[in-house]
């Protein structure tokens, strides 16, 4: 009787231990492949400071490192105070490079800002919003433009923008979805994105992009992506991106995936021993 009591009590403490050895990032090893330094970045994150997101400015930093991603641009909704404080963290702590950016959130569009200073305001049109984002040295990246924000992308907006979301969550849950992003990249001369525009729930980087770069830092990872030097691996392993870069990328085993990798196995024990414990506890508490 007293084993039977005890073994909730055991089983949470593997799922612990577990879960201690697993947060342990490892250390990324340089990629290159034709000249360049490959980089995997997440153009689109959300934190809980001043957007919708459930993790911390510098959980964010955290989280990147265990999802294996060399840089991430933290885009709060019309505002760019977490990603700056970010940034700031990230930089003390030798961790990825955090790129500052904005989601730009206006009723009919959304537009990603990535390597700016200062707030864009919402207010402008679409070519306006663009840029200004160049004023200030970034990028702009059309964000999950499914149909109902294409009215808002004219053809002055389609000259000016630097890329578009070609790889989002939304296609694995719209049966179109991955249709309607390949039609709208089809309207111009963009860099294919992969972003995983993450909030909390799903992991960091399902969605990401490949960016051959010169020279690292964000000046390499920004004047990458205007020179459209980026590969994106979309649903079923279908990749977009520079032909002859994605060629490069198809053949290199570290690069042909679709999503983030799959959590190790010390992560999964933790996961179950941590739900069948507390479930254990609770029925013993009864």
């Amino acid at each position: 009787m007293r084993f039977l009591s005890a073994a909730p009590f055991a089983v949470l403490a593997v799922g612990v231990l577990a879960g201690s050895l697993a947060d342990r990032p490892r250390a990324l090893s340089p990629i290159e492949i034709g000249g360049y330094r490959v980089l995997a970045v997440d153009f689109h994150i959300h934190s809980s400071t001043w957007s919708d997101g459930a993790l911390t400015p510098w959980g964010l930093v955290l989280e990147a490192e265990r999802q294996e991603l060399d840089a991430i641009a933290i885009t709060a909704h019309n505002q760019v105070s977490d990603a700056k404080v970010a940034r700031w963290f990230s930089r003390r702590i030798g961790g990825p490079t955090i790129l500052v950016g904005q989601e730009i959130v206006a009723p009919y569009h959304h537009v990603i800002a990535v390597g700016i200073d200062r707030v864009v305001d919402w207010r402008l049109d679409v070519a306006d919003q663009v840029d200004e984002v160049h004023r200030q040295g970034g990028i702009a990246i059309a964000a999950h433009p499914l149909p109902s924000f294409w009215p808002a992308f004219d053809g002055r907006a389609m000259q000016r923008l630097d890329g578009a979301e070609i790889c989002h969550p939304l296609v694995f849950m719209l049966a179109n979805g991955q249709q309607n992003l390949e039609r709208f990249a089809a309207r111009g001369s963009l860099a294919a994105i992969g972003s995983s525009d993450y909030h909390g729930p799903g992991p960091m980087g399902i969605c990401r992009t490949y960016v051959f770069v010169s020279s690292e830092g964000e000046a390499g990872i920004l004047d990458a992506v205007r020179a459209h030097r980026t590969v994106v691996f979309g649903l079923d392993g279908k990749a977009y991106g520079d032909p002859a870069l994605v060629s490069l990328a198809k053949a290199d085993s570290r690069l042909a995936r679709s999503t983030a990798p799959m959590p190790p196995w010390l992560k999964i024990v933790s996961q179950l021993c941590g739900v069948f414990g507390l479930a254990g506890v609770m029925l013993l508490r009864r």
